[in-house]
């Protein structure tokens, strides 16, 4: 006689019920219309129905497999084969997908982050690797400035001249952070372009050092070439103080679960992968334009340093940062003082300049940004303006019309 084997598949378990006899003549034989069995198999998620024919005198092993369900008979006297119950196989494709995205983004992406993320960090990254290039250049005319290869250079003077040039440095990092340190929350996006700018000043001044040395003599003993490599260092501990507190202000915007350590960190990762690639290629570049004339390194420089420019204010620009600063509070409230309508942060986001250092605001309109109660209390009904903002974060008030108004941001 046939037996008839029903059954479902789902989430991840297979049940099988309802085996038959199809022959009533051997229904009095047969221990046991009914069974109920249980095999564990992994499945798409989907109910599958299966119906098998099966011989007397045989069993059968089920196998959920991602593209559906395959059986096979075996005899009953022999040992049964092994049920398998691991993952299905994926393509090489899709494992080195998901080894890109484990390496390079966050836990969680896209949903981790902010929108503005993924256009930010595809220009970060190609800015990066042009900036490799162009640090090649220049470290390759320091490391001449500072004689090797020449037999004219003396240790003393070279460890010297680096010791008091990182100290100078050291001191104007400190002076840079007690003037402008509490700017670059408010201001990240300029403080970040003004430090890529400033790198690859810091860079051509490198790259420009050696060719104030005299022939054959000593540069680290020259105070020209002291000079120069100086105000580099000072341009370098600027941009590590306004790059690193910009780009922690950034990575806070874009971490939208509690992950800023796994945001930092992924960021760094994408960054030394591009430093890697770009110096293989900074080496090759280097060795065709120093040992050439100084007009194609000078070129292949400057074509580099233009490209990075421009992918930070793209970067720059592809930010759309939801709180206020002085800058967006000005285009906001000019917009609601003109058309009385509020608008959105993106909006704001388009109109607003990278390059911003709290100047020119609304013209013929005085704008006081972060005004105290008492301030509030001398243009209108301040229990007023508390009821109408409904207990969201900013208040802004019209001083002739003596009306408070909440942006909805």
């Amino acid at each position: 006689p046939k037996k008839t084997f029903s059954g479902a598949v789902a989430n991840g378990r297979m049940v099988a019920s309802g085996w038959e006899e199809m022959s009533s003549r051997r229904r009095s034989k047969s221990p046991s219309t009914r069974r109920r069995a249980q095999l564990d198999a992994s499945s798409t998620g989907k109910m599958v129905l299966v119906e098998q024919q099966i011989e007397h005198g045989q069993s059968a092993i089920f196998e959920c497999l991602s593209t559906g369900i395959a059986s096979q008979p075996t005899d009953l006297h022999r040992k049964p084969l092994p049920i398998h119950h691991g993952p299905p196989q994926k393509p090489l494709t899709d494992l080195v997908l998901a080894s890109l995205y484990a390496i390079f983004l966050p836990d969680g992406f896209p949903h981790s982050v902010s929108d503005d993320y993924l256009p930010y960090q595809i220009y970060d990254t190609l800015q990066a690797f042009c900036s490799t290039i162009t640090g090649i250049l220049a470290q390759r005319a320091m490391l001449t400035g500072m004689g090797v290869g020449n037999e004219a250079a003396k240790v003393a003077a070279a460890l010297w001249q680096t010791t008091v040039r990182r100290n100078i440095g050291k001191v104007a990092r400190i002076v840079f952070t007690t003037l402008k340190g509490t700017d670059m929350d408010a201001n990240c996006k300029t403080w970040r372009l003004v430090a890529d700018v400033l790198n690859d000043l810091a860079m051509a001044i490198e790259l420009l050092s050696p060719m104030v040395c005299l022939a054959s003599s000593d540069c680290n003993t020259q105070w020209a070439y002291f000079g120069f490599v100086c105000f580099a260092e000072v341009c370098r501990a600027i941009v590590g103080v306004a790059g690193g507190a910009s780009r922690a202000a950034l990575t806070q915007h874009f971490s939208l679960r509690d992950n800023f350590g796994d945001v930092n960190a992924k960021d760094g990762s994408q960054e030394m992968f591009v430093e890697i690639l770009g110096s293989g290629i900074g080496m090759m570049v280097s060795d065709f334009a120093l040992e050439s004339q100084q007009g194609p390194k000078w070129t292949i420089f400057l074509f580099f340093a233009f490209l990075h420019v421009l992918f930070n204010v793209l970067a720059c620009r592809s930010v759309c940062l939801l709180t206020f600063n002085r800058q967006r509070a000005h285009i906001v409230v000019e917009q609601w003082l003109r058309r009385r309508k509020v608008i959105p942060p993106a909006v704001a986001a388009r109109s607003e300049s990278v390059l911003h250092f709290g100047g020119s605001g609304v013209r013929g309109v005085s704008i006081l940004l972060g005004a105290t109660i008492s301030d509030l209390a001398q243009h209108g009904d301040v229990v007023s303006m508390v009821k109408a903002s409904e207990g969201e974060a900013h208040i802004v008030c019209d001083a002739q019309e003596g009306s408070g108004w909440l942006p909805s941001w």
